[in-house]
């Protein structure tokens, strides 16, 4: 429900990508990681841009789909 700030204890055997996959987040980049995206939001905002159309009913179907 908002942005939250988050420190990684990362190794050479565990990389920060793979920590992050591991919470639910997708890494912004490969290395020097600054932002990591919900993988919920990015499927919403997936199954909004399959459905959506310039009206409020696609819109409220598309969330409802998610």
């Amino acid at each position: 429900t908002g942005i939250n700030e988050i420190t990684l204890n990362v190794c050479s055997c565990r990389p920060a990508v793979m920590l992050l996959l591991e919470l639910g987040l997708f890494p912004s980049a490969p290395v020097h990681l600054t932002l990591a995206i919900d993988l919920d939001l990015l499927d919403f905002t997936s199954t909004l841009f399959r459905v959506e159309q310039p009206n409020i009913h696609r819109w409220t179907s598309a969330l409802q789909i998610f």
